[in-house]
């Protein structure tokens, strides 16, 4: 009996993020089995996604975790607008009870 495979990433090519202060195009690429989404650009990688293992935290198939801190405030907001990822729900985490949200990841 055959194992099952797991689910080739999504990828959507010609994406443009706002990440506020710049922007940049890649393409974006969706791992589920690793819960990552990342923009694959000429510059390099650029993580969009963060892990919160260290609070517990999994998110559900085929969402991944987003920060609302640093170089990714407003990012959840700008995705949604654009279409890449919907909101399921918002957590707070760390010390400093920062912002983080669940998104599904809609390539």
């Amino acid at each position: 009996m055959s194992q099952p495979q797991a689910a080739a990433p999504s990828e959507k090519n010609d994406v443009t993020i706002d990440f506020g202060p710049i922007k940049l195009t890649g393409s974006l690429l969706h791992d589920d089995a690793q819960r990552s989404l990342v923009l694959d650009t000429v510059e390099g990688v650029e993580p969009i996604s963060v892990k919160l293992d260290a609070y517990s935290i999994t998110p559900g198939p085929g969402n991944v975790f987003i920060k609302d801190w640093s170089e990714h405030s407003g990012l959840t907001a700008r995705l949604t607008a654009a279409g890449l990822v919907k909101p399921v729900r918002t957590l707070v985490v760390g010390p400093f009870q920062s912002t983080a949200y669940e998104v599904q990841v809609t390539l």
